[in-house]
């Protein structure tokens, strides 16, 4: 660094070191990891691990899972509140073995519209490209483009008008939508 003496560099290169240990004892430690390493078609070894430990990059509303580098380079342009923190990983941590994991908190409004999303295509059935043209479009242009079939598709499926539709699918309000029927599981005791 520019102005750094010898003293300062030695210092930050031991908290460097220190801090990378962390990681990689951490990393080691992990029970996901330790059964990636046992599989031999697995890509991560104990030295791999040491070049490169899987670590949790958190936000105040998601944590992504792999890398160092690639987390930080996947998420600079997400919008998760406050970050980000490179974290060890916990002992129990899951995470794919050759992709990021990403893991949102009960808090992330990101994950609230991608649900909200993809019910509102669930519900809209054949008229769920409305969903995306919305996004993808100003209010003015989307509502001029509504067919008088689609104003009333998004008024009888979703229970609100074209306007509250369009802030909808841009993630600026939340609908309440009637909940997706999910077949359970009844114990007939065997």
């Amino acid at each position: 660094m520019d102005g750094e003496s010898d003293e300062d560099f030695v210092v930050r290169a031991e908290r460097c070191s220190h801090i990378a240990k962390v990681l990689v004892a951490a990393c080691l430690k992990n029970a996901c990891m330790q059964s990636y390493i046992d599989d031999p078609t697995s890509p991560h070894t104990v030295e791999s691990v040491r070049r490169n430990p899987t670590v949790r990059v958190e936000y105040e509303q998601a944590i992504a899972i792999g890398g160092i580098g690639e987390c930080l380079a996947a998420t600079k342009t997400k919008n998760w509140g406050s970050g980000p923190s490179v974290m060890p990983l916990d002992m129990d941590d899951w995470f794919y073995p050759d992709r990021i994991t990403y893991l949102f908190r009960s808090n992330s409004l990101y994950n609230r519209r991608f649900h909200q999303r993809r019910r509102m295509k669930q519900l809209l059935g054949i008229h769920r490209a409305l969903v995306g043209e919305a996004m993808a479009d100003t209010k003015k242009r989307f509502l001029a483009q509504l067919t008088t079939e689609q104003m009333t598709a998004i008024q009888r499926v979703l229970r609100v008008g074209p306007e509250r539709f369009w802030r909808a699918a841009k993630g600026r309000v939340f609908l309440d939508l009637p909940l997706e029927f999910v077949q359970g599981e009844l114990d007939f005791g065997e």
